[in-house]
């Protein structure tokens, strides 16, 4: 038993190794008080070092259970290292058409991931900034304990 206890531990440790080689960037913003504020923004600055990368960029939105929201409504800037912008607005489902939390939970916390860009091109080498902006129509979204950003190669 003790033998298959280990085997299944370095298979899981592989697997994550694995994963989080492609993984080009990834970095967490916690929330104070476990409250994202309107209009309060979140910046990611992204180094990119192989020109062409052609890499998937996603959110992490980890939650707790007292979440009272089915969506969290936000607006992405990403800005290229020569100035260029791409904007979007993206509702991020937290609960799914009946009303179940959405994502993996451990304890009270939630994780959702939620693809912003797919085989997003990074044509050049340099810093792209990615903000995202709460634009939930009230003061504050209770129960985001944080936002998570991964570039993952592809």
């Amino acid at each position: 038993m003790r033998i298959l206890t280990l085997l299944f531990g370095l298979v899981f440790s592989l697997m994550f190794i694995s994963c989080q080689r492609n993984d080009v960037y990834r970095e967490f913003h916690k929330f104070e008080n476990y409250t994202w504020e309107r209009f309060d923004k979140v910046k990611y600055d992204v180094t990119i070092e192989e020109e062409g990368l052609s890499a998937d960029i996603i959110l992490s939105v980890r939650y707790l259970e007292q979440f009272p929201y089915e969506m969290l409504p936000i607006n992405i800037v990403l800005t290229t290292p020569s100035g260029e912008e791409r904007i979007i607005e993206k509702e991020i489902r937290i609960r799914d058409e009946n009303n179940a939390f959405r994502g993996s939970v451990a304890g009270s916390y939630w994780d959702v991931d939620e693809t912003l860009w797919k085989g997003f091109n990074f044509n050049k080498k340099g810093t792209y900034t990615i903000e995202l902006e709460n634009i939930h129509p009230r003061p504050g979204v209770p129960a985001l304990v944080d936002l998570g950003l991964t570039v993952r190669k592809i």
